[in-house]
């Protein structure tokens, strides 16, 4: 039986810890060790983690380093070959880790294997992405950076891959604060194969304080996206995905009032990869787009998605 390998790092997740750990002790697959790891937490993760009897868990207590450097040395400390994410404040089904293992079976010639997931607000409301797939089975992605257009196909807490992918490519980069799962993933893709369920059996909740995705993305560090197109010129789909991702960071750049990196990386933009709608939101004035932000949020509560594809 193929044993995995779980990474989550924490800090400060004491909300939500209990409930994320039990979902990994609950999984019908139960080959595993579970590396819990300590990013310097200042409220009752730690005591948590150590609250949890079970000979699989393996705690780590380290100073505060961040997500990809935390990251990072879980992978490092792993035991096994095929390495599992979760997120501190998201949710496995019970049969998460049981698709995983299948997949890396079923296709031995991927390195990165994932899953469906599902956003959960605090209105108890869950909301299916919009994904760029018609896919009902697990399959090979085709082009990762065509499928991933609309919402993520491939969130962290979903991902899992075989330890000697990620040491060939070093790992999450620990310059990036921002999106450094995607500067990941597109150096993943661009060297491996990925076998994808499109079954849901991840939660990823939305609405948590300290979340990267809550905070200012002018005040992070985004991956270094030309470096990226400079290496690989005549990748026309991943020329189109890198381009749509700075077109989001342009608006929220604009969105938090922060003209100087708007201008900066719209100089950047090809905006021929744009359609209308997100065309007339570039140059829409900021309080539009703020306005337009409260309306997308008020419906995503209530489990209504719009998006400008």
């Amino acid at each position: 039986m193929k044993h995995v390998s779980i990474v989550i790092p924490v800090f400060n997740k004491e909300a939500y810890l209990i409930e994320t750990i039990t979902s990994v002790l609950q999984q019908t697959y139960s080959s595993f060790e579970l590396l819990l790891i300590n990013d310097g937490s200042t409220d009752a993760s730690l005591n948590i983690m150590r609250s949890f009897e079970d000979t699989r868990i393996r705690i780590i207590d380290q100073k505060n380093h961040g997500l990809s450097k935390t990251r990072n040395r879980g992978v490092a400390e792993a035991q096994y070959e095929l390495i599992a994410l979760l997120d501190a404040d998201d949710l496995w089904l019970p049969n998460h880790l049981k698709h995983l293992v299948e997949l890396s079976e079923n296709f031995p010639e991927a390195q990165l294997f994932a899953t469906g997931y599902q956003e959960l607000f605090n209105s108890g409301k869950t909301v299916k992405p919009k994904l760029n797939t018609a896919h009902k089975h697990p399959y090979i992605l085709t082009d990762f950076f065509t499928e991933s257009l609309y919402q993520p196909l491939i969130i962290p807490s979903a991902l899992a891959f075989t330890k000697a992918s990620f040491n060939t490519l070093a790992g999450f980069n620990e310059q990036t604060t921002y999106s450094e799962d995607v500067d990941f993933l597109i150096r993943a893709h661009l060297e491996f194969q990925t076998a994808f369920h499109p079954e849901i059996t991840c939660t990823y909740r939305t609405e948590v304080p300290g979340q990267i995705s809550s905070q200012k993305k002018s005040e992070l560090q985004a991956p270094k996206f030309g470096k990226l197109l400079r290496a690989h010129p005549d990748h026309q789909s991943l020329r189109i995905y890198i381009h749509t991702k700075r077109y989001f960071l342009c608006i929220f750049y604009k969105t938090e009032g922060r003209k100087d990196l708007f201008k900066k990386l719209k100089a950047k933009l090809d905006t021929s990869v744009l359609n209308k709608k997100q065309r007339f939101l570039l140059y829409a004035p900021r309080i539009l787009l703020v306005s337009i932000r409260k309306v997308k949020i008020f419906f995503l509560k209530r489990g209504i998605r719009l998006t400008a594809f």
